[in-house]
């Protein structure tokens, strides 16, 4: 059997987008840090416009590097309290992000943050879209972020996002982080109706609410960004 000229290869290092996120460094931040799960991410830079630089003694047309756009880049998340209540807190500024890959590189821009639901669907998750405004992003990916990222803490457990109690009833639930010795408070947006205290209970957290409110679950570390949730009660 005779030899190709051209071997067969494998290109044994592609990947999946599983593990892809972006992270993002906000004002007096030293480290980026994640920013709120998508569903897709948007394209961090543009090829270069190509200007025609052909003369009458040319025998090819030729070229050069023109501009690159950098525009608007549009992102998918689900539409719930907890990712309006980042991209509130966002919303209009300018803020430094970095797009990461599984095996550690990734990719800088910076730009201003914009939002808006998506249309409703029957039978399908509801949405909404990111739309990021960049105003510099970097040529080049970096090798390794590996230093320039920090953790953060997470809630391991389901945490419902609205609950009912009846009457004088109240809602209780064990709030679950890692990591596990994560400081967690609480604070009610109906401070005076509604009362929210926690409790632990073998490294994890009582979460106890009375009345009607919002509860925003904070669980704090040192060197780690806050891991914060929402519930929203309903008395019936």
């Amino acid at each position: 059997m005779s030899n190709p000229i051209i071997k067969a290869i494998d290109d044994n290092r592609a990947m999946s987008d599983i593990g892809s996120a972006i992270f993002v460094k906000r004002e007096g931040q030293s480290k980026y840090f994640l920013w709120l799960p998508v569903t897709d991410m948007p394209a961090t830079g543009s090829a270069p416009e190509t200007i025609e630089k052909t003369v009458t003694t040319s025998r090819t047309k030729n070229y050069t590097f023109g501009r690159k756009d950098n525009s608007q880049k549009e992102f998918t998340f689900m539409a719930h309290r907890d990712n309006f209540m980042i991209l509130k807190q966002d919303y209009n500024k300018q803020l430094n992000f970095l797009q990461v890959n599984p095996d550690g590189t990734g990719w800088k821009f910076q730009g201003y943050v914009s939002f808006y639901q998506d249309a409703v669907s029957l039978g399908a998750n509801l949405n909404g879209k990111g739309v990021i405004t960049v105003s510099h992003a970097d040529e080049l990916p970096l090798d390794d972020v590996t230093d320039i990222i920090g953790e953060s803490v997470i809630f391991t457990n389901p945490v419902e996002a609205v609950v009912e109690i009846s009457g004088t009833d109240k809602y209780e639930a064990i709030i679950e982080t890692d990591p596990s010795d994560a400081t967690i408070t609480v604070a009610s947006s109906a401070e005076g109706v509604a009362t929210a205290s926690m409790g632990t209970e073998t490294n994890s957290h009582k979460l106890t609410i009375t009345g009607v409110t919002i509860v925003t679950i904070t669980a704090k570390k040192t060197d780690l960004a806050d891991g914060v949730t929402h519930i929203l009660v309903r008395v019936s």
